[in-house]
């Protein structure tokens, strides 16, 4: 097949194709197909400019051809991201895919340390690999992966608007003033210029939304602290509901510092990788708020990282805002089964680059602000196969 990266380490050949015993199901084969999804819009943030979504989407067969688990690994962010396509499939050909197959769908904590044991790093790939294995796990006990999860704390799960790039004032105001019509409440902005132009940013947003709806601002580590003081000072009467990340990720110290000289609270993303980081920003009282992203973190984790940061009185901000549905979905699972999980979720879509097209076939955004959570078996969702035969490709080929 043409574009696909595929590893076909078997333990049966898939041709002889039988129904298994549930707790004898074991993976027989791991696939990783290579996306590249084109938009008609570009979206800026500080680190980067795009109109494309890289993405690879991870597939873990088993010996029942009827049941398998998969997961989007989201090359992210656009312009500058974590993991590439080509470094993604050769971790999954070379090192996460040997060490998974003959593993039973039911023993996930083994799988998972298999995953750590077999390459250091990729983050993001095991995170992937992590939701690819909590769908199949489910699956393979006919359950969708919310009972799984212990069952829902919510029915709703609140989501903010599209969130909205870099541009001029205006036209950040008047995508802004269109998301409120359509009756989004709670809105992210970027920004990541100059102070005086993020300013100016900020200021046309509000004006444009009215004090009713809730604004989110996130630099993208783009800020020194005294820059970073100074934006956020500037903008303290515009009722900013939290600053993302708006000095560099590894400035643990100056965001400590940074909070004592502003009133706004301020939110961690790039500074929390994984859960050692979490709890070194809690042991320094460097944030207001965490945020937590299954597609960077994976499920188990994220779930770790929010339970931890309630319990240490921090708020948790749940979702990756750019993804596709098959990412969408897994965050949705874990928001509706997790209670620490209390605010507005950023849970995205592709919309902000004007991606129409979805991996799967269900439609989660049947209300304004609100997902729902599909009820078949695992992430309860199925892959439109139109669609990711549409975007795949073959990195080797650039």
């Amino acid at each position: 097949m043409q574009g696909v990266s595929c590893i076909a380490i078997e333990t049966l050949h898939l041709h002889q194709r039988r129904s298994v015993s549930m707790s004898d199901l074991v993976i027989s084969a791991v696939e990783a197909i290579p996306l590249k999804i084109f938009g008609d819009t570009h979206f800026a943030i500080s680190e980067g400019r795009a109109n494309a979504h890289f993405a690879v989407l991870l597939i873990l067969k088993t010996d029942d051809e009827n049941i398998y688990g998969f997961s989007e690994i989201a090359c992210a962010p656009p312009g500058k991201p974590e993991e590439i396509p080509g470094e993604v499939v050769s971790a999954i050909e070379n090192y996460i895919g040997p060490a998974l197959v003959g593993t039973k769908a039911t023993h996930l904590n083994q799988a998972m340390q298999l995953v750590h044991k077999s390459i250091k790093g990729k983050n993001w790939t095991k995170a992937a690999t992590n939701v690819a294995l909590h769908d199949l796990w489910a699956k393979s006990q006919k359950q969708p992966l919310l009972t799984m999860l212990g069952g829902e704390v919510k029915s709703r799960i609140p989501v903010i608007g599209d969130v909205i790039g870099i541009m001029s004032p205006d036209a950040m105001a008047e995508v802004a003033a269109h998301q409120v019509r359509d009756g989004i409440k709670t809105l992210k902005i970027k920004v990541g210029e100059t102070v005086a132009a993020d300013v100016d940013r900020v200021r046309a947003v509000r004006q444009a939304v009215g004090d009713d709806v809730s604004i989110r601002v996130d630099a993208n580590d783009h800020y020194v602290v005294a820059e970073a003081v100074s934006l956020i000072n500037k903008i303290e009467d515009c009722m900013i509901e939290h600053v993302e990340q708006p000095i560099g990720r590894f400035d643990l110290l100056g965001m400590k510092n940074l909070r004592k000289k502003v009133s706004i609270p301020i939110t961690t993303d790039d500074m929390v990788a994984s859960v050692e980081d979490a709890m070194n920003v809690i042991r320094l009282d460097a944030t207001d708020r965490i945020k937590v992203k299954v597609t960077k973190h994976g499920l188990t984790d994220a779930r770790a990282i929010a339970k931890m940061a309630r319990a240490a009185g921090l708020e948790v901000i749940l979702g990756h805002v750019f993804q596709t549905g098959l990412g969408a979905v897994a965050e949705a699972h874990l928001a509706a089964s997790c209670a620490e999980i209390r605010c507005v979720n950023e849970i995205g879509s592709l919309g902000p680059i004007g991606v129409k097209d979805d991996l799967i076939a269900e439609s989660l955004r049947k209300e304004a602000g609100y997902m729902e959570i599909p009820k078949g078996p695992g992430l309860g969702v199925t892959l439109d196969w139109l669609t990711v035969d549409k975007y795949r490709y073959d990195f080797r080929d650039i």
